[in-house]
């Protein structure tokens, strides 16, 4: 069988196989779309190439989730399905009846490759071969198949007659991180990320999955448990011939929020990152921004220089140069004091690379919401290489607050927040250290303020961005001493200024 041969049979089971788990096929289709967005950080205009797109079964899914601004190819291999995918008619999408990937997709054309359950087949690596070539330098792939190593995935491909049995395609394989890895090395990438992801079974009740979900946050980081999940998240980048850079693309698209915000960045060491975060806010939602406050929180590196020569460049960019005693909470409290906008957007500055994302914050408070916290667990986040001690202790310490204080809370311990400025100027910071950035989201939410979560992604930092300054152990206590804090100053509360501090 030929590679499109393999498409062809591949697209058809895979469309079989959504439709028969009708429960969470769609719920699973928009997780992935999401995934697409989050971890691409799609700008505006980008082109987006679906491999194996069928009847656009999750090609309505990423317009949806892309609002329909990125030109999307929908690539189908059966005629009858691409008919179903063309006659849907999805927004700023052409579907393309593909027989010959040689000859009928332009090489060089598209800024990401997407597919789901396309991929793993016998002839992947010439798979491989054909969407590094279809790539423009520097553009991205992300395919999410299935995992060899998943005790159901794994019977049917040993026993290729109980495969074809349950729906399986003749030449439908499970992918192996470590083959897989090799493969996509010698057919040109780099930056090649593959990842265990979704412990969700499909049969899973539609009502179930939301609970299961919660689980799943942490099941999917499991060391050891997390290799039998049944898919695997898979991407990789075609190089660039120079420096890579994106198109500079304007968000701000809300004009009541024109010169309204003060971005409030605490900093230690990190001159290599501040010139980044500072040039994608200004491309993005320059409109926006009324003052870049980078606290410099006694650095030893050339933090403070550089901010300084970006000053000079546009006085938008203001340095706040901190002398010890250090410590987050502290650095804070002085951004905070010292911003003049409306609005507050707080933020650490190794988040450049989810500058695209922070438009839905801005959405939130233009909906006349009070402010906006980006949420690493909510539903539609997405976190890869998170460390599983971490998550073990974000997800003790928000259940917790549930209990405590009955707060439907995900994800309120990060600096990633955008709030009226009042709100945080008349905020009491009491802990000087990361214990801050939950003081930061609890108390503003305890007070009543209508504060929205909004789901972002979470990306290990990468070797040029330098090493997070947090710890666990070191900051648990601090989180927690902000919690029992605030339940010490609600239970002393006279009960009728409680109900006040209630209200909307």
């Amino acid at each position: 069988m030929s590679l499109v041969d393999n498409l062809r049979e591949m697209e058809r089971t895979r469309e079989a196989y959504w439709l028969r788990h009708p429960s969470t096929s769609s719920t699973k289709l928009h997780w992935r779309a999401v995934t697409v967005r989050h971890c691409f950080h799609v700008l505006p205009g980008e082109s987006i190439l679906e491999i194996g797109a069928g009847s656009g079964l999750w090609t309505k899914h990423l317009t949806s989730v892309l609002r329909g601004e990125n030109p999307v190819t929908a690539a189908a291999f059966n005629a009858d399905l691409a008919e179903q995918a063309a006659a849907q008619a999805l927004a700023n999408t052409s579907v393309a009846l593909v027989s010959h990937l040689d000859a009928d997709l332009s090489p060089g054309s598209f800024d990401y490759v997407v597919g789901t359950a396309i991929l793993c087949h016998d002839k992947y690596s010439e798979n491989l071969r054909q969407i590094h070539r279809l790539l423009k330098p520097g553009g991205q792939l992300l395919f999410f198949e299935a995992n060899y190593w998943n005790p159901q995935v794994l019977v049917k491909s040993a026993v290729p007659p109980l495969g074809r049995r349950a729906g399986n395609a003749r030449c439908q394989i499970g992918m192996r991180k470590y083959r897989l890895m090799k493969a996509a090395s010698h057919e040109g990438f780099t930056d090649i990320e593959i990842v265990p992801y979704d412990i969700v079974h499909p049969r899973t009740p539609r009502r179930m999955v939301p609970a299961i979900q919660e689980t799943a946050f942490v099941l999917e980081h499991v060391p050891g448990l997390r290799e039998i999940c049944g898919t695997l998240y898979i991407w990789a980048r075609k190089p660039a011939d120079g420096p890579a850079r994106r198109p500079s693309v304007n968000l701000a698209r809300h004009h009541e929020l024109r010169q309204s915000t003060s971005v409030v960045v605490p900093c230690r060491n990190e001159a290599m990152n501040v010139p980044r975060l500072v040039s994608g806010l200004m491309d993005a939602y320059g409109d926006y921004i009324t003052e870049i406050i980078i606290v410099n929180d006694d650095s030893g590196d050339a933090t403070a220089a550089v901010t300084r020569s970006l000053a000079a460049e546009d006085p938008r960019i203001r340095l706040i140069d901190r002398t010890p005693p250090g410590g987050v909470g502290r650095a804070l409290r002085d951004g905070y004091d010292a911003a003049r906008g409306k609005y507050i957007l707080s933020m650490d500055c190794d988040f450049q690379l989810i500058v695209p994302e922070l438009r839905d914050l801005f959405d939130v408070v233009a909906a006349g919401h009070a402010g906006a916290i980006g949420s690493r667990f909510s539903h539609e986040s997405v976190l890869i290489n998170y460390p599983f001690a971490k998550i073990i202790a974000n997800r003790a310490f928000h259940l917790l607050v549930r209990l405590v204080l009955h707060q439907p809370v995900r994800d309120i311990s990060n600096n990633l927040k955008l709030y009226r400025a009042e709100i945080l100027k008349d905020l009491d910071i009491r802990r000087p250290d990361f214990g801050a950035n939950a003081e930061t989201g609890l108390k503003p939410i305890a007070a009543g303020h209508d504060i929205q979560e909004v789901p972002i992604s979470w990306i290990n930092r990468t070797d040029d961005m330098g090493a997070s300054n947090f710890g666990i152990l070191r900051f648990a206590p601090s989180y927690l001493r902000a919690l029992a804090d605030l339940v010490r100053a609600v239970r002393s509360e006279p009960a009728e200024h409680a109900k006040e501090r209630a209200r909307p």
